[in-house]
C-alpha cells in the first residue's frame, strides 16, 4: 500500500472525463490535505456536497449517455436497430459481436460515463465524511451530522452496488481505503457488493437516528423521513443481493435470508423521483426506449403478456407483421402498450429488431418530462420480498405476495399457485412488464442469473479502456458466442 499522495492520484485518474466535474471532484479524502479543508471550509460547502451525490448516481444509471439503453436491448427487454448507446452492438443475433473495449469505440463513452458518476459519488461521499470525521458540525452542534453521513454512506453503498452489478471488477476505496493504481488491486464483484451492502448497513444505523432529508437531495415530491430513507437503504440492499448474480450458479448461492430481513424492511411506497423538465432530473433513458421512433418492447416480452404472439420476429423479409391482440392474458397489454402496425427500424440491420408493441405508460409525463416517476416501485420491493421466501421454502408465502400485487391488480393474471416454478415465472414476468423502465438493468440481471441471456452475450462488462489505459493495464472484455463460458459471457439463452 502506497502513501496517501500514490492515493490521491489513483483518485484523480478515476474522476478523469467527468462532465463539468468542480475541482472538489477531483480532490480526496485526506483530513491532512489542506486543499480538502479550503474547499469545504464549512458545514455549508459540506452539506451542498452532501446534497448532490445522489443526482450523481442519478444521472450515471438513467441519462442517454449511461449504460440502461444497450442493458434493455441486450437483455432482449427492448429492441432498437439505431446505432446510438451502443444499443445496435449489444444487441446482434447471433451475439457474435464482444463489448467493444477498444479506446476508440465512440459508444464506449456509455460505459465509461456510468463508472465515473458512481466514482464522482464515492469520492466526494468520502470527503464529506473526511469532514465531519475532522470535527466539522454540520447544523446546530452537529445536529445534521447524522443525515449527512447517512446519505454519504447510502451514496457508497449504492454506488459501488451499482458497480458490483455492472463490471466484473472494480477497486474499492474511500475515506479510510488506499489501494495500488493497478489493476491486480481492484476487487472482483462479489466482493465488490459485499462492501456495498457494508456501507448500506452504516446508513441503515445512522437512520435510527431522527432527521429529515430535503426533497431537493434525492429528487422525490417531498422531504423524506429517516424511517422512510431507512427503507429506501434497505431496499437498495436487498435489489444489490438478488441482482448481483451472474448466472443460476451465483442464484442458487445468494443469502435469501439476508435479501428477507433488508426487502421485508424495505420501501412500502413507490421511491418517486419528481423530474423537473430540466437534465437535474430526467429519465432520459426510459424516454427514448419508449419515443416512438425509438425504442420498442421486445417480442420476448409481448409474448409473455400474449403466448400468441411469436416470442420473435424472424429475420426473413416474409415473416407476417402480428396483429393486435385480442385476447391477452395480461391486461397490461392494452392498457400500457400500444400497438404499430409497421416498423421503422431498418431492416438490413436485422429484422429480428422488429416489434409490434411499444410501451406507452409514462407518455404523459414524457411530454415535457415533468411528474412523478418511480426509481424503485413498490411493486420490485414486493417481488424481492416474493423471491427471498421462494428461495426459502415459503412458497405460500411468496404466492400470497404476488398475488396481491400487480399481477392480479393491474394485470388481471389468474393467482400463482405456490409452486417455485411457477413463482419464478411469475417474477420473471413482472420485472419485464411491471418495472418497465424503472430502474438501470433489472431485466438484464434477471435475465441473466437465470440464465437467459442470448448466447454469447456479456454477463458482466470490464473495466472502461480509457481507465485500463491509466493503468497502463491489458485491454480485456467479454461477448461472442466462441468466448461463451458462462462465467463472464452467457454460455445459454432463451433462444
Amino acid at each position: 500500500m502506497k502513501k496517501i499522495s500514490r492515493y490521491l492520484f489513483f483518485i484523480a485518474l478515476l474522476a478523469v472525463g467527468l462532465a463539468g466535474c468542480k475541482k472538489n471532484l477531483m480532490d480526496i479524502p485526506n483530513e491532512n490535505d489542506p486543499d480538502l479543508k479550503k474547499v469545504l471550509g464549512n458545514s455549508q460547502d459540506v452539506e451542498k456536497v452532501a446534497s448532490s451525490l445522489f443526482n450523481s448516481i442519478f444521472h450515471g444509471e438513467h441519462d442517454f449517455t449511461g449504460v440502461q439503453m444497450m442493458m434493455a436491448v441486450a437483455a432482449d427487454h427492448a429492441t432498437c436497430s439505431w446505432g446510438n448507446a451502443g444499443m445496435r452492438d449489444m444487441s446482434w443475433e447471433p451475439r457474435d459481436f464482444a463489448w467493444n473495449n477498444s479506446p476508440s469505440y465512440g459508444n464506449g463513452a456509455v460505459l465509461k460515463a456510468t463508472y465515473d458518476k458512481m466514482y464522482a459519488a464515492i469520492v466526494n461521499a468520502g470527503q464529506v465524511i473526511t469532514r465531519i470525521n475532522d470535527g466539522m458540525q454540520i447544523g446546530t452542534n452537529g445536529a445534521d451530522n447524522d443525515r449527512t453521513l447517512a446519505i454519504a454512506r447510502f451514496a457508497q453503498g449504492m454506488a459501488y452496488g451499482n458497480m458490483a452489478l455492472l463490471f466484473d471488477k472494480v477497486h474499492v476505496v474511500d475515506e479510510t481505503k488506499t489501494v495500488e493504481p493497478v489493476l491486480a488491486t481492484a476487487l472482483p464483484y462479489k466482493d465488490v457488493a459485499a462492501a456495498a451492502i457494508a456501507y448500506l448497513d452504516k446508513a441503515i444505523t445512522l437512520s435510527n437516528s431522527s432527521f429529515t432529508i430535503p426533497a431537493a437531495w434525492l429528487g422525490t415530491p417531498a422531504d423524506i423521513s429517516s424511517a422512510d430513507f431507512k427503507k429506501i437503504c434497505n431496499t437498495v440492499a436487498a435489489r444489490i443481493l438478488s441482482y448481483t448474480p451472474r448466472n443460476a450458479t451465483d442464484l442458487a448461492a445468494v443469502n435469501w435470508a439476508k435479501v428477507k430481513t433488508y426487502a421485508d424492511a424495505g420501501i412500502t411506497t413507490d421511491w418517486k423521483i419528481l423530474m423537473d423538465g430540466t437534465s437535474k432530473w430526467y429519465f432520459e433513458a426510459g424516454d427514448y426506449l419508449t419515443y416512438p421512433g425509438w425504442g420498442r418492447t421486445d417480442m420476448y416480452v409481448v409474448n409473455l403478456m400474449d403466448p400468441t404472439q411469436p416470442k420473435h420476429w424472424d429475420d426473413s423479409p416474409t415473416f407476417p407483421h402480428p396483429p393486435a391482440s385480442t385476447n391477452p392474458v395480461d391486461q397490461r397489454l392494452n392498457t400500457d402498450f400500444e400497438f404499430l402496425a409497421s416498423n421503422d427500424f431498418l431492416a438490413a440491420r436485422g429484422y429480428y429488431h422488429f416489434s409490434n408493441y411499444r410501451n406507452k405508460r409514462y407518455d404523459a409525463i414524457y411530454v415535457a418530462a415533468i411528474g412523478e416517476k418511480a426509481e424503485v416501485m413498490k411493486a420490485e420491493n414486493d417481488l424481492l420480498r416474493a423471491e427471498a421466501r421462494a428461495y426459502t421454502n415459503d412458497l405460500a408465502g411468496a404466492a400470497a405476495i404476488i398475488n396481491a400485487g400487480t399481477r392480479v391488480t393491474r394485470g388481471g393474471m389468474a393467482p400463482v399457485a405456490p409452486v417455485l416454478a411457477d413463482i419464478v415465472k411469475a417474477i420473471h414476468h413482472e420485472r419485464h412488464v411491471e418495472l418497465y423502465t424503472t430502474g438501470m438493468g433489472i431485466q438484464f440481471f434477471e435475465m441473466r442469473k437465470l440464465n437467459l441471456l442470448q448466447k454469447g452475450t456479456p454477463l458482466h462488462f470490464p473495466i472502461p479502456a480509457k481507465i485500463l489505459e491509466l493503468f497502463r493495464a491489458p485491454i480485456y472484455s467479454f461477448g461472442t458466442t466462441a468466448k461463451a463460458d458462462g462465467t463472464g459471457t452467457s454460455n445459454a439463452g432463451w433462444r
